[in-house]
């Protein structure tokens, strides 16, 4: 870890003061809040035995619902990344794992926020094949306009939504994916308005652990430090370091991000906002890269975020590389929502000349 002037006169991304702050948690450009539903809060009791089920309750069952218990988060994430493997797996999605791990990070990305984020589990269920989607096409887009950067970085899990003709068996796949990660519980952890909460694990990190192979894993020398000795890692540099506002935190070899995750939780325990800091991090994985930059945004790591996609050890400097494809994505996004705004205002002036036509 040490500091760089990535930001500097020289590298300056040139981004709109409105898109540098941190992004609202609602829009209106998504579909609707669903409304409340009533989840069944945990009991301390001792739980009775259920009664053998016959073919009358058992015709009349319904999909039960995620309740929260308590549990350690890391240990949640690892329930919900078994659960969701074996949905995917089990559906015969393929050997593409970027299309469940997409799927997670659309829902845990989605922006409503706050106490009813849990809430939503009966709305994301009840979705038809083709409105899911759309619901994650749209996510991804909010998104892009959010953080052009980032979700240019986390295109391995979300092109292929663009595909036009997807496999059969995907749909079934993915409801099969959704159903297991609502029921496990990932809009308990990844729901909150504070992302302090929405840092307590590494969803992704875990997710990709566990569903790429043995070989693979092997193949690319990859290995998630555990998330227990990240945070005594992050304790051990940054207790009894004089850490200031503005200062970079460089990781060369990030994975999905977990050592910046402790760094920042330890931060906040110290009256810090991880957004005022200035965070680098390079995988020579892409989908790694992908899974950082999707948790930059959950883990509110705020505006001054570069993740890079290369190897450091053969590639000169990929981090300015990507600073380079920060600003190109800024400028492509810039450029599209004036052709957007170019595109409304033709759009209105027509119908006010329908309109006159009409009166006339």
């Amino acid at each position: 870890m040490e500091q760089l002037d990535l930001f500097g006169a020289a590298e300056q991304p040139k981004i709109p003061a409105t898109f540098a702050a941190r992004p609202t948690s609602r829009i209106a450009d998504l579909p609707p809040a669903p409304p409340p539903v009533t989840i069944k809060p945990v009991v301390s009791e001792p739980r009775r035995p259920e009664p053998k089920p016959t073919e009358e309750t058992s015709r009349k069952a319904k999909p039960r619902r995620y309740v929260p218990t308590e549990r350690n988060d890391h240990a949640a994430a690892v329930a919900l990344a078994e659960a969701v493997s074996a949905a995917w797996h089990g559906a015969h999605g393929g050997e593409d794992i970027k299309i469940p791990i997409g799927t997670v990070a659309a829902i845990a990305l989605w922006p409503l926020k706050g106490p009813d984020a849990p809430l939503l589990a009966d709305w994301w269920l009840a979705l038809g094949d083709a409105d899911l989607i759309t619901a994650f096409s749209e996510c991804w887009s909010y998104w892009w306009i959010t953080r052009p950067d980032l979700i240019d970085r986390a295109m391995p899990l979300h092109a292929w939504l663009q595909d036009e003709h997807p496999p059969r068996r995907r749909a079934q796949a993915i409801r099969a994916v959704v159903e297991a990660a609502i029921k496990n519980g990932l809009l308990h952890l990844t729901g909150s308005e504070n992302p302090y909460f929405n840092a307590t694990s590494d969803i992704l990190g875990t997710l990709i652990t566990v569903m790429r192979s043995a070989g693979a894993a092997n193949a690319l020398a990859e290995y998630h430090t555990p998330p227990e000795v990240s945070e005594m890692m992050a304790h051990l540099l940054l207790d009894d370091m004089d850490v200031k506002p503005g200062m970079t935190f460089d990781e060369p070899t990030s994975g999905t991000g977990g050592m910046f995750r402790a760094a920042a939780q330890v931060l906040r325990h110290s009256n810090l906002d991880p957004a005022d800091f200035v965070w680098s991090m390079t995988d020579i994985d892409p989908l790694a890269a992908a899974g950082a930059a999707v948790n930059a945004i959950l883990w509110g790591l705020g505006p001054n975020v570069v993740v890079a996609g290369g190897d450091v050890l053969h590639q000169a400097n990929p981090t300015g590389q990507a600073l380079k494809e920060r600003r190109e994505a800024y400028e492509r996004r810039d450029e599209l929502r004036g052709q957007a705004a170019v595109l409304a205002a033709i759009r209105k002036a027509e119908a006010l000349l329908e309109t006159v036509e009409h009166a006339t």
